[in-house]
């Protein structure tokens, strides 16, 4: 449920982010991503493949473009996550960081491979590629240390200095 309501949050996080009045590097930041990454966590790498397939489908519909090469990506992602995920042990903002680097990265990789066997052309080249791994890793960042804050603010230790503090 709670990843539902993450991909929810993420799809009208990422349909704001390409407002018209923004700069565009902000356009380039993939949120639902952020998504396939925390469905890592729970999943086995085909169940973050699906959360993949349906994160490309929904950034395909956001977009614009072509329906399938988005959803294709996504999954790829998904899985290459999964995989480092699971083959790395990662946990905390190393996991966010990676994650989402990872993500951008497969997405971006597989995305365009995608437009070529197709004979499309992409709507951004390089350079577009390049934000959108650097703002999706960026936004993992964020991600990182809001979870960190939250462990900080929600610890036993914080909990028992303010009760000694009382006393």
């Amino acid at each position: 449920m709670r990843l539902a309501v993450a991909f929810l949050l993420a799809l009208f996080l990422q349909l704001g982010l390409t407002a018209g009045h923004l700069w565009w590097v902000f356009a380039a930041c993939q949120p639902l991503l952020l998504v396939v990454v925390a469905s890592a966590r729970r999943f086995e790498p085909v169940g973050v493949a699906w959360t993949g397939l349906a994160a490309g489908l929904a950034t395909d519909l956001i977009s614009e473009r072509i329906i399938g090469p988005g959803g294709i990506a996504g999954a790829v992602a998904g899985v290459a996550v999964a995989a480092v995920v699971r083959r790395f042990e990662m946990e905390g903002p190393l996991y966010w960081i990676v994650g989402s680097l990872l993500a951008g990265a497969c997405s971006e990789a597989a995305w365009m491979l995608s437009l070529v066997t197709l004979g499309a052309k992409p709507d951004h080249l390089f350079v577009g590629a390049f934000a959108t791994v650097a703002m999706t890793g960026a936004a993992g960042l964020l991600v990182a240390a809001t979870e960190r804050a939250v462990r900080i603010w929600q610890s036993p230790e914080r909990r028992r200095r303010r009760v000694l503090r009382r006393l």
